[in-house]
């Protein structure tokens, strides 16, 4: 008869002898094993198998913003970046897109953060924002409009414009952040700036005034150096939030003449953006002469606002044609596009948020960006879109300021100075469809 025979437990004690000259290394502790025949049972009350190995719980990714970031990460791009570069001013630069012969442009890859909206007829315009990065060659730079009266405060920035229509530039004259002792973050021809920083490759010529940031700033240093604006607002994470719509296109018809349609690049994680090649022709990848890199944003934001006839003439070959007032304040429909999906929410500027931009979801919680630069394309209350397969679709509804511009520049409907609230006429905010 077979008898079960049970070893005495071995005491097994782990140590690591001490290297030649070297520090002994700390002695694992005991541990016992329990040794059985072959062909045995498992005695009453032995050893069980030892509970599997639990490994730390992976730490959780970073949240920045929206109302504070530590110091040595962009509030504009979510991006750790050196202090020295975001512990200063925003530069923001007024570019072109039209007409066809200014593209491709310099130095709109390297910007934290580009809005593009309707300037007048449909056509397009850009206020790139520069804080991380410096560029050596923007523009080419062309004349503001009402909107940058909205941006450059939000933003804390310089604005720098070739100059603007009598009326645009009254209009920013008689803003706070602009007027009296401030006039130095308005770098223009018109307020007495010279080359550097604003320099212009071929004279008489409105499109080929170009400036860097390292000239901005040195022209600016007296005034601004060392400065650091409150850039509070948006809010980053890496992971792309629960639920959204998957979207792989956003197609933004802004006129007849002006198209962006932003592509979805699955492998590199971002938004590529093409535009017109020509006027009534195919699409062509938007790229960046100054770097030769195509233009791509982390983010796309869609926003929709306000935009009502502000009755001034910004066309010096045709006087009948006005101006827009875009109305960034108070609250509108906003879509963000990260990572291949879609988030709907709205976005705020008011009082409440201190004038600065905030995209929020329906519940009133942040909508958190992608680490990286954003794109915001502006298009009115009105513009219809539609979500077709996985592409979606904005169609602006372009405001006919054609007839209502007098040749005289009159006081424009409502003023925004810096700090102003929003009159009650100013049109309410609907659902877009």
């Amino acid at each position: 008869m077979r008898s079960s025979v049970i070893l005495p437990t071995l005491v097994l004690t782990w140590a690591l002898a001490a290297c030649s000259g070297g520090p002994a290394t700390p002695t694992a502790l005991p541990f016992a094993v329990t040794v059985f025949h072959a062909g045995t049972g498992t005695p009453p009350g032995g050893a069980s198998a030892p509970p599997p190995a639990t490994s730390a719980p992976a730490p959780a990714a970073p949240v920045y913003g929206p109302d504070s970031f530590p110091e040595n990460v962009n509030p504009l791009t979510g991006q750790v970046s050196e202090a020295a570069k975001i512990n200063r001013l925003p530069v923001a630069v007024k570019i072109s897109n039209f007409p066809f012969a200014v593209r491709p442009q310099s130095g709109l890859s390297l910007a934290d953060v580009v809005f593009e909206h309707q300037a007048e007829e449909g056509l397009t315009r850009f206020t790139a924002i520069f804080l991380q990065n410096d560029a050596a060659r923007i523009g080419s730079i062309r004349s503001a409009r009402f909107i940058d009266t909205e941006i450059a405060p939000a933003f804390g920035a310089l604005l720098v414009t070739s100059g603007s229509s009598i009326g645009t530039m009254a209009h920013l004259r008689a803003n706070a952040y602009f007027s009296g002792d401030n006039v130095w973050r308005l770098v223009s021809e018109e307020t007495h700036y010279a080359c550097p920083p604003l320099c212009r490759a071929v004279p008489d010529d409105s499109n080929t005034l170009f400036a860097s940031t390292t000239d901005v700033r040195a022209a600016t240093a007296a005034h601004g150096s060392g400065q650091r604006a409150d850039l509070s607002g948006f809010q980053f994470t890496a992971n792309a939030p629960a639920g959204g719509t998957p979207v792989d296109k956003v197609f933004v018809d802004f006129s007849q003449s002006a198209h962006v349609d932003w592509r979805y690049n699955i492998g590199s994680g971002r938004w590529q953006r093409w535009q017109d090649e020509t006027l009534g022709g195919g699409f062509i990848a938007h790229f960046d002469s100054l770097t030769n890199q195509p233009l791509s944003a982390a983010n796309v934001v869609v926003l929709y606002a306000s935009h009502v006839n502000n009755y001034v003439p910004e066309d010096p070959a045709d006087v009948t044609i006005c101006g827009l007032e875009i109305q960034l304040w108070t609250v509108g429909p906003a879509r963000v596009f990260r990572d291949g999906k879609m988030y709907d929410g709205h976005w705020q500027r008011d009082a409440a948020t201190k004038w600065k931009l905030k995209i929020k979801d329906e519940a009133g919680n942040p909508i958190p960006f992608k680490a990286g630069n954003t794109w915001f394309d502006i298009v009115g209350l009105n513009a219809s879109s539609a979500l077709g397969g996985s592409t979606f679709n904005v169609t602006n509804r372009v405001t006919d300021t054609r007839y209502g511009c007098p040749v005289q520049p009159t006081a424009t409907p409502t003023e925004t100075p810096f700090g102003y609230v929003a009159p009650p006429e100013t049109e309410t905010p609907t659902p877009v469809q």
